[in-house]
């Protein structure tokens, strides 16, 4: 019945592992920060621009005492300027890890990558018995 998959068994390891690791890695952090992640303010002090015109931040913010920068992903209009504040969420255990709180998202992409590889992962390895 899986015979055809067969030959593309090789792109399938290929291409799963590595998106699997990836998802695994993205639920992993992003869970982090939302069971155990402290929400504070951050300052913007400076902005990087890339060869396509988007904007990336770099958010410094306080935490237990140390500062920390974190750059954001980028924007075609950022959501802030340069001496504003943002709220931002870290992670006390790893506390220059952080992401701003619009970045975090609902999570729903890394499960869907990661269950289409697993599946795919599965079944290619039924098709080699």
């Amino acid at each position: 019945m899986l015979d055809g998959l067969r030959d593309w068994v090789p792109d399938i390891l290929f291409f799963g592992i590595p998106s699997l690791a990836g998802a695994v890695l993205f639920i992993w952090r992003d869970g982090a920060l939302r069971r155990r992640g402290v929400t504070v303010r951050a300052q913007c002090v400076n902005q990087a621009r890339n060869k396509d015109g988007a904007v990336a931040l770099q958010l410094r913010y306080e935490a237990d005492g140390a500062q920390y920068t974190i750059t954001t992903q980028h924007y075609r209009f950022p959501p802030t300027g340069i001496g504003q504040a943002v709220e931002i969420i870290y992670d006390p255990v790893h506390p220059w890890y952080g992401q701003m709180t619009s970045e975090l998202g609902r999570g729903i992409v890394p499960w869907f990558v990661g269950g289409i590889a697993s599946i795919l992962l599965v079944l290619a390895g039924i098709s080699c018995l």
